[in-house]
């Protein structure tokens, strides 16, 4: 068995390196701070521990387990996300602990969910007021979003399959920390990732790893791909979304050079008194941003702001069919 904890460190660190690397190949900014949940082990346990002290969690067995009987009596609810959870089947509630499995008689309640865990033979281990053990499956999302963020969040996201028991119980054990009854003001929930129509799964073998997608399609298709379907929705990646993304690419990309090479051009020595042309061009391009902005109100719903740019692109080729001379400040505001 494996103890030593540097051993599981670098297993880690190695995977951490290969995600920054796939970010920055997708272009994708780095993030405001970067959190280990073993480095906030200390951390960890003083978070539990002031829930134990509230009375709103317990010791059993060398575990410590929330107390979902005394979290709704002192007046929380639980489960927000998916209220119909609160009778959760065995089969939910297992997958809420991953691979820890509770002793018979451990738990109060069958659905109290566990902050630390025993550590088993060959798992890593802390010491601990509770003897030697590991975070919780959702513990250490709380412990570090509150040294972040403190007793409140604006906006926290993750995966569809992430509202129960996951989200739900890191809401259950922040709230009982800080005594609060709102720690998360929006959850955004985004639709799974489907290859040729089917959800990816190792079990599957449909997996496939972003250096894999990136070997045959740029980063802006892959972009182009996700923002042509909904995000709240099953993202399907197949030939035919990735080849519909990359049509919209050479598209905007033959847009771009165009109007480049007009800018390029001596267009300050054409007259700038609009024609009709750019009057009814001028007036498609502010309903057509207009289209975009409130598509983007709506839900972020990025297909529509994307087919409201594709609109801008099409009257703008046809624009510069039709002009004898034309206004490259029009269209530069068109491309930006």
């Amino acid at each position: 068995a494996v103890t030593d904890q540097a051993v599981f460190n670098a297993h880690a660190r190695k995977f951490e390196a290969d995600f920054m690397e796939d970010m920055q190949a997708l272009n994708i900014r780095s993030p405001d701070a970067l959190t280990r949940v073993t480095e906030y082990v200390p951390q960890i346990i003083a978070f539990i521990s002031k829930i134990v002290e509230r009375g709103l969690a317990y010791e059993s067995n060398g575990s410590v387990y929330m107390d979902l009987a005394a979290f709704r009596a002192a007046g929380h609810d639980y489960p927000k996300l998916e209220p119909w959870k609160a009778k959760a089947t065995a089969a939910e509630m297992e997958e809420s602990e991953g691979t820890f499995t509770a002793g018979d008689g451990e738990k109060r309640g069958k659905n109290d969910f566990a902050l630390w865990k025993k550590s088993k033979g060959g798992e890593p281990s802390w010491e601990s007021p509770w003897g030697g053990g590991r975070p919780g499956w959702h513990i250490e999302c709380s412990v570090m979003a509150s040294d972040v963020m403190q007793e409140n969040m604006d906006i926290h996201a993750g995966g569809a399959d992430l509202k129960f028991p996951h989200h739900d119980n890191e809401m259950c054990q922040s709230e009982a920390f800080h005594g609060c009854a709102q720690w998360v003001n929006y959850f955004l929930h985004f639709g799974h990732l489907h290859i040729h129509g089917l959800k990816m799964a190792k079990s599957l073998k449909n997996f496939i790893t972003i250096r894999q997608a990136m070997e045959g399609h740029t980063a802006r298709q892959i972009r182009l791909m996700m923002l042509m379907q909904p995000w709240d929705k099953p993202v399907n990646f197949s030939d035919q979304t990735l080849d519909a993304a990359k049509a919209k690419e050479e598209r905007l990309e033959t847009f771009f050079r165009e109007v480049k090479a007009l800018l390029r051009s001596d267009w300050l020595q054409a007259e700038t008194r609009p024609s009709q042309l750019e009057l009814d061009f001028i007036a498609s391009l502010g309903k057509q941003q207009q289209e975009v902005h409130e598509c983007l109100l709506d839900n972020f719903n990025t297909p529509g702001a994307m087919n409201a740019l594709l609109e801008i692109v099409g009257d703008a080729f046809g624009y510069l069919k039709a002009a004898p001379r034309p206004d490259a400040l029009v269209l530069k505001k068109a491309a930006a």
